[in-house]
Order: C-alpha cells, then structure tokens, then sequence
C-alpha cells in the first residue's frame, strides 16, 4: 500500500516536473519570439556581468553574434562602446547593480561595432530579480537612432535655413493668432518700426497702423482667414519710431491644423515707401511736363501778343496827359497784360522752364533786403519775426526766384491769418546723411542751407496738403487766386535742386521748409532795387531781329524813343545779308531766340564773325533751351523775357551795351 502512494506521488511529481518544464519552454520560446520581434536590441547579463543573451537585433548593431558574446566579461562587452561613451557615462550593468533599478542613460551614445561603424544609440537597462527580489542579472536595451539623428540632422538643418532666409530677408515675416495678436516677428522688425520702437511681438496689430488705412488692413486680415487661402493686401501705413508713416505691403496665409481649422496666420510685409514716393515723383514729373509743355506751346506765341499789347499800350500812354481820360484805360490794359504774363511766367517756373540767371547769394542778407517789402505786402496786422542763424552757407539762386519764394510763401500766410498773426522767417545749416535719405525718399545726403516760413493761421487738413503744389489748385475764393503760386515755389525749389517739405493741421498753423544746396564761391552783391531813372541812348546802331512784325514795329518804336539808331529786319537772312553790307560798326543786336530758318543764338554767331564788337540782347517769350540749359541762362549771355516794360527793356537795352 505504501508503495502504490509512493509511485502514485512520485508519477504526480514527474507530471508536474514536465508542465513545468512545458512551461517554462513555452515561455522561452514567447520570450524568443519577443527578443526577435522587437526592434530594439536586447542584451542580458548575469549579476557578474558575463552575457548570457544577446537577440538579432543586438548581434546587428554590435557585430557580436549570441554564441560568440556568452561568458564574456562585463569589460569585454563594455568594449563595445566608444572610448569617449566610456569616459562620460558609467557602465549601464554596474549603474543597474548598483541602484538596483531601471535606468536611463543618455540619448545618442556612440556605439562602436565590431567593424568599425558607429553608431547614435539611446539605452536603458532594468535589473532581472529572483522570487525574493534579489538582482540576478541586467538587461540592457538599446534602440539604433541613426535614422532619427539623420531627420533630426535635417530638421535643424532646414530650421537654420529657414532662420537664416528669415534673419537675412529685407521683408519682414510675422505670425499672427486669429485675434490678430503677434505671435511671431522676425528679427529685423527694428528696421520696419524703427530702433526706438517698442517690440510688437504680443500685441495686437491694429495700433501699428494708421487710421486711415485700419479699415482696409483688418478687412485684408479677416478676409485672409475667411478665403482660406493667401491674399495680398492694399498699400498701408505703418508707424516709425520717429512718429512718420512708412508705406507697406502685406501677402499672408492662414495657418491650420491636422483637422483642417484655421490656427493663425503667416504673414510677410515689404516696406514700400521708396516705390510709393518715386510712383508719386513720376506722376508728379509727368504732370510737370505735361505743364511744361503746354507752357512752352503757348509762351512764345501768347507772350508775343501780350508784348505787342502792353508794348503799345505803354507808348500810347507816354503820348498823353496824366489827366487824359484815356490814361485809366490803357492802364488798365496794361495791368491786364502784366496779371497775364504772371500766369506764364508761374507755369514755366512750376515745369522748371522759367529762365533764370544763378548768382551766389547770402541768403541772410537776401531775405533781410526784403523784409520792408514783405511787411508792406502782408499788412500791418501781421508780424514778421526774422531770425537768422550765424555762419549761413551760401547758396546758388536767382535773386529774382527768391524774390517769388518768399513773396508767395508771405502771401498764403497772410491769407491763412485771420485778423492779427504771425509770420516767422528762419534759416539753418542742415547736413543728411545716407541713413536719413534712404528713410525720406527723394532727399541726397549733403550739406543745405534751409529757409522756413511759419505762420499761425488756420492750417491745412490731409487732402489740402496732397494738392497744394499742384498747378490751378486753391481754396480761395473766385477770383482771390490762380493756385499757381505754391506751384511756382514748387518748380524753383527743384529747378535749383533742393527739397521742400511743408507741416500742417488744421488750427495749428503751417511751416514750409526749403532745402538749397551748399554752395562755394564769392558772393555777388545783390542788385540795387530802388528804381532808377529810364536811360537814353546815345545814337547807337542796334539790330533789330524779330519774325512777328507786330513786335518789330513796337520794338523799333522803343529803341527810336530812346535815340536808337534802329535798323529792324524780319527774318536771319535778312540780317546777315544787312550785316554783310554795312560798313560801319553795330553796337547792339537784339533778337528773337525762337525764329523761322536758324534761332537767334546761331544768328548771334554768324553776325558777330562780321561784327566783332558788337553785344548781343536776346529777348522771347520761350527760349526752348536755345540759350539756357534746364532755364539756367548760359554763362554771359543777356536776356530779356517777353513781355517786357518799355523801362524794362531800356534798362536792358542800356546794361547790355555798357558790359565791358
């Protein structure tokens, strides 16, 4: 009996013995299946650091097969990673042995295979414990990251790529929440807003922009994130920090998410304020020519008839008696002619076509020599409070031209005063450099002499501004003005190359600010203004050459009434041939520039060949750059600008003769 329970227990334990050993090979052979599948290499260790297991994808990366790797040392296996991995990081089993836990080690550790290869790896390793939690071995697990190294490789390479087109970019590449808010700016956003300026980044947009152009930007915006899709935005203003506006243009894209919704907002924004001013200098230029032009077609012919009509109204006026009934209409003709010469002579000025005379001048001294006729022009009720500044540059400028300047200047402040006021003259040295003209389109780095003119009177709004330097424009009353004088001022100030700026609001008065540049040289007195007696001649021989038998007829009758010996032709030919016979000597030659067969500077040529010492007047209503360049008189050359007074052109007539 006892030895039937013995067999039956011992037949019990076998079966158990080989369930469990069933088991146990099952489980070995789930574990083996694992170790293969993984991806990741799997190295185990016993608790002295001998291998025991190494899986295929551990004999891969190392190069050591699991047959060849068992038994090995933890120092041998060890070898396996680099020299530098094995100086900064511990040995993996012995960090395990010795906090008895899973541990991580550094992402990235080199390891070196048996051939030579090196490989970014990322390891841990975990201790293997017994039934009373004792460590038994380690196992290491080591993940191959040569692929994520190579992403991450190109990621930060496209990332630094990307950094740099940003960083270097001119335009500026900014980010917005669908609120509107900066989330992104790129850092050269200081050259768009200015140094100065506060940092837009977490703040909305809209106080950036101008308030006119608000409107339109945030349309551009919600419109952007509307249409899903890229838009380009109209031209806006955006704030600098020196409180001026620059021109700008956007195109942005809206940014989405993984579920197609709208997350944000790309943008880009290019300066523009160059384009917008050189758009507006070729309207402007074009403008001015097609201004020019039409002057210059009607100058020569409209200021022949002027000149016949204020011509003979003056001789007809010398024939009579101050108390002639006839005097106050032929004044009134000849006040007629005078007003209507002015518009041609502001419209050639406004196209930069007036012909002018240069001089050096000290313009402290110009402007003081006109102080009494400006306090006569602007009335009693206004003051003039001239201040100018010490060692003033000199400039380069018919005196005549700023004559017109300050006159018209005077004019508008005296109409833009109601009541008492006050008009303020100034002048100044300014020098700009290359960093304030590339921020003011249209300015050139050097050295100016400035003239202001400030008055206290109504101010203009924004629209007023726009247009105050085109020709006809006024906000006067019928008959008040031509809207030619700002325009005027316009075409001298570029004419002699300088710049003019004007400031204004309404209630606050205006300031025009004009720009001459520097100029080095002598300075020439200034011409005496007093008025002076009307010279007679002394029975010289002058030659008369003009085409419009009209202005012959009249021209003639002035030099005879000023005992002229006049010998008047109506064509070139005609003077040559004159000039070939005459014996004696031809003191003068006053001629037409602008005539039929050669011009009067190519006439001039020709006679004094035969006429050596004889001088020469050339007089037209539109000299069309025969004897000026860009208006500016050739050097030496005597004009006189049609029409003319008879004492205007007896003081030329004179001046002109006497030249030395």
């Amino acid at each position: 009996m006892g030895l039937l329970l013995w067999q039956r227990e011992r037949k019990q334990h076998f079966a158990r013995l080989y369930a469990a050993e069933a088991l146990l090979r099952a489980n070995v052979e789930r574990h083996s299946i694992v170790l293969k599948a993984i991806g990741d290499a799997v190295i185990a260790t016993d608790a002295d650091g001998r291998v025991e297991l190494l899986n295929q994808v551990a004999e891969q990366l190392t190069g050591w097969t699991d047959g060849e790797a068992r038994g090995h040392q933890l120092d041998e296996v060890f070898r396996i990673f680099s020299e530098q991995t094995r100086s900064s990081v511990e040995s993996p089993v012995t960090k395990v042995l010795k906090e008895g836990v899973v541990v991580g080690l550094a992402n990235h550790t080199l390891l070196i295979g048996r051939d030579g290869s090196e490989r970014p790896i990322a390891d841990s390793g975990a201790p293997i414990l017994d039934d009373q939690g004792q460590i038994t071995g380690v196992v290491l697990v080591f993940r191959d990251q040569t692929e994520e190294r190579r992403i991450e490789n190109e990621l930060r390479q496209s990332e630094e790529r990307f950094r740099g087109f940003v960083e270097n970019a001119h335009d500026v590449v900014y980010s917005l929440s669908p609120a509107g808010v900066f989330t992104y700016i790129s850092p050269n956003w200081t050259d768009f807003l200015g140094e100065g300026a506060e940092n837009p980044l977490g703040q909305p947009f809209d106080h950036l922009i101008h308030p006119d152009d608000l409107a339109l930007c945030r349309n551009f915006f919600e419109k952007t994130l509307i249409a899903g899709e890229k838009q380009t935005s109209p031209e806006y203003r955006v704030k600098f920090s020196d409180e001026s506006w620059r021109w700008q243009v956007s195109s942005g894209s809206p940014v989405k998410d993984d579920d197609g919704q709208i997350t944000g907002f790309n943008g880009i924004a290019r300066d523009v304020t160059e384009q917008v001013a050189l758009r507006d200098q070729l309207l402007q230029s074009q403008k001015v020519e097609a201004v020019g032009r039409l002057a210059g077609g009607v100058a020569h012919d409209f200021n022949n008839m002027l000149g016949v009509i204020l011509g003979n109204a003056e001789l007809a006026l010398s024939k009579l008696a101050p108390d002639d009934p006839l005097s106050k209409r032929l004044n009134q003709i000849i006040n007629a002619a005078q007003r209507s010469a002015e518009v041609t002579r502001q419209l050639l000025a406004f196209a930069r076509r007036q012909t002018v005379a240069p001089k050096m001048l000290d313009l402290n001294a110009s402007v003081g020599g006109m102080l009494q006729m400006l306090e006569r022009l602007i009335g009693e009720d206004i003051d003039i409070a001239w201040r100018p500044a010490p060692d003033l540059w000199s400039i380069r400028i018919d005196p005549s031209q700023l004559d017109q300047l300050l006159a018209n200047f005077c004019v508008n402040a005296r109409d833009a005063i109601d009541g008492v006021g006050k008009v303020t003259i100034e002048t100044g040295n300014v020098h700009f450099d290359d960093e304030y003209c590339a921020r003011h389109v249209g300015f050139l780095p050097g050295d100016y002499a400035l003239l202001a003119v400030s008055d206290d009177g109504c101010g203009m709004d924004k629209e007023t501004r726009s247009r105050i330097f085109e020709p006809f424009f006024t906000t006067k009353v019928a008959g008040k003005g031509t809207g030619l004088g700002l325009a005027t001022v316009y075409g001298i100030v570029k004419q002699n190359k300088g710049f003019i700026n004007v400031y204004s609001e309404p209630g606050k008065g205006t300031t025009f600010r004009i720009y001459l540049p520097r100029q080095l040289g002598e300075i020439e007195e200034p011409m005496n203004n007093e008025p002076a007696l009307i010279p007679s001649g002394r029975g010289e021989t002058v030659l008369l050459v003009e085409d419009d038998q009209a202005i012959l007829d009249m021209t003639r009758s002035m030099l005879e009434n000023h005992r002229y010996k006049v010998l008047a032709v109506s064509s070139p030919s005609a003077a040559i041939h004159l000039a070939q016979q005459k014996e004696d000597s031809i003191d003068l030659m006053v001629t037409d520039v602008v005539m039929p067969e050669m011009n009067g500077r190519d006439l001039a040529g020709i006679i004094q060949a035969l006429q050596p010492q004889m001088k020469v007047l050339f007089m037209s209503g539109y000299t069309a750059n025969v004897i000026a360049h860009h208006g500016v008189l050739d050097e030496g050359v005597h004009f006189i600008q049609k029409p003319f007074s008879v004492a205007e052109f007896a003081l030329k007539v004179q001046e002109t003769i006497r030249v030395v």
